[in-house]
């Protein structure tokens, strides 16, 4: 018999409705869900990911709401919207990223395909 006639709904209840698929992928899920922070963490500290801006948050938030016409003050305060304009009133730093291939020749002894010399003939 099958489970969703036996129960009226759509949602399986018994473990032979679940596949073996629907475990890896809700694994793998939960996974990147619990080391999305240290991971990012991580390639903060190789050097691959800049690291976070404090306001990040409030930045993009603030220009949403200026999209959409609203008055950022009477939502995230005053002083936060002070501090985010004081900072979009500067220009923006280009910041050095290591590519992928720099960051594993940081990581291993082995040189980068552009720095090898060809011997000729």
């Amino acid at each position: 018999m099958n489970c969703y006639a036996a129960t009226g709904s759509l949602l399986p209840v018994c473990a032979q409705c679940v596949s073996k698929a629907d475990v890896v992928v809700g694994s793998i899920g939960l996974a990147a869900f619990l080391f999305k922070g240290p991971c990012e963490d991580a390639l903060v500290a190789m050097g691959l990911l800049p690291e976070p801006h404090p306001l990040a948050v409030g930045i993009r938030t603030v220009n949403f709401l200026r999209d959409l016409d609203l008055d950022p003050v009477q939502i995230l305060g005053d002083d936060v919207v002070e501090a985010v304009d004081t900072v979009l009133a500067f220009p923006r730093q280009v910041v050095f990223r290591r590519t992928f291939r720099q960051a594993i020749a940081l990581m291993l002894p082995l040189s980068i395909r552009s720095q090898r010399v060809f011997a000729t003939k």
